[in-house]
């Protein structure tokens, strides 16, 4: 099976409708539906049927006993939402959500490597901005943390 990469930056339109046209090259990929689910820095992120059963094992792993557990799994399955393309590529963006996202006229889609996220345009613009001030930074964070990764050595690890 492929790997699949979503990649790259595309603006579109919300319709009166609450309609959305996915980018035409990811089209093929959400022929068999797709999967809404508000994100947690106030975009929508859109899965494939195969990208929504990966996250559904990633985010519903834990016990069902516990509390934490079991509020994570319901602020999953409780907000996600099944849509299908139209005939034109588009998906309907329940209004509910488009109310909770401001998501009204002019839109961006991101690609997230395994997923889309869908941003109103003007709230993208001020995340794009604080990613380009905190970009150096991020960068260092990660070369810090994979120096750290490089340097452990289990047999000094204590039990």
């Amino acid at each position: 099976m492929a790997t699949l990469d979503f990649t790259g930056e595309y603006e579109h339109r919300v319709d009166d409708r609450g309609r959305l046209a996915i980018p035409a090259a990811y089209r093929l990929l959400f022929e068999h539906g797709g999967f809404l689910l508000p994100g947690p820095d106030g975009q929508l992120e859109l899965y494939t049927p195969d990208g929504y059963a990966q996250e559904k094992r990633t985010r519903t792993v834990g016990d069902k006993l516990k509390a934490t557990d079991r509020r994570l799994a319901r602020s999953f399955f409780g907000r996600v939402r099944r849509v299908d393309l139209d005939r034109q590529g588009r998906i309907v963006i329940p209004q509910p959500l488009r109310e909770q996202r401001d998501l009204h006229g002019d839109t961006t889609i991101i690609g997230m490597g395994d997923y889309l996220e869908i941003w109103s345009s003007d709230a993208w613009r001020t995340e794009q901005s604080a990613i380009d001030d905190s970009y150096a930074q991020l960068l260092q964070d990660l070369a810090d943390s994979m120096a750290s990764a490089d340097s452990f050595d289990p047999s000094e690890a204590s039990i």
